[in-house]
């Protein structure tokens, strides 16, 4: 697997890569998809190449409706599942597993964004996190009237998760791990330091599975 730093997760139809290189020129770059590999190269004004392989992919993808785009810290590609609906256990090799994803990838090895499910959320530290990313939702609901409930939910994650750093990425994982799913915190200053308690609803009290 290639040296260069990198990270992905997964939704149900598509795999996320980002690859760590900044400020990458669109005209200095080069992306080869295939159905079992991705090639990325970027030419450096030092005249040598940064070249990102992964080869062969653990599942087949669609290269004609992957996708990608250049940000400032790094390089997003969106891999289009060919066979919509399986976990990969990992992006490169061979991959013997391939379970159905029925419920969100919250304990796999590699990251996974929380998704929406049956609990109660506080969704304010969300909202205070995220001000972008809630306004392009109220656009698109605007446009779209039935647009929104677990969908719009899902989407919001995946912005979030997908823009955020390594630490906020970590802080949202455990205390939505930790909370059972009842919070949501992108600070790891604060949460790294202490456990994340379950705070249910006024109306509801926290109880274990057993009870």
């Amino acid at each position: 697997m290639s040296k260069i730093r990198h990270e992905w997760y997964q939704t149900d139809s598509e795999v996320v890569v980002s690859v760590f290189i900044r400020n990458v020129k669109e005209e200095d770059l080069k992306i080869e998809l295939q159905e079992r590999s991705l090639s990325l190269s970027v030419h450096l004004p030092t005249g040598s190449d940064v070249v990102f392989d992964l080869d062969p992919l653990a599942h087949p993808i669609d290269a004609q409706t992957s996708s990608y785009r250049v940000l400032q810290p790094k390089i997003e590609l969106k891999l289009k599942k060919k066979d919509g609906g399986v976990k990969w256990n990992k992006i490169e090799g061979e991959d013997e597993g391939g379970a159905t994803l029925s419920a969100p990838v919250e304990k796999a090895a590699t990251h996974a964004y929380p998704s929406s499910s049956r609990k109660r959320h506080d969704w304010d530290s969300i909202v205070k996190q995220s001000a972008e990313e809630d306004e392009e939702l109220k656009k698109d609901f605007a446009k779209d009237p039935n647009a929104g409930g677990d969908q719009a939910l899902n989407e919001l994650f995946q912005k979030l998760y997908a823009d955020a750093t390594d630490d906020q990425r970590r802080a949202m994982i455990k205390s939505y791990q930790e909370s059972n799913g009842t919070a949501l915190s992108t600070d790891w200053s604060d949460v790294g330091k202490k456990k994340v308690e379950t705070r249910p609803p006024d109306s509801m009290l926290a109880k274990k599975w057993e009870q």
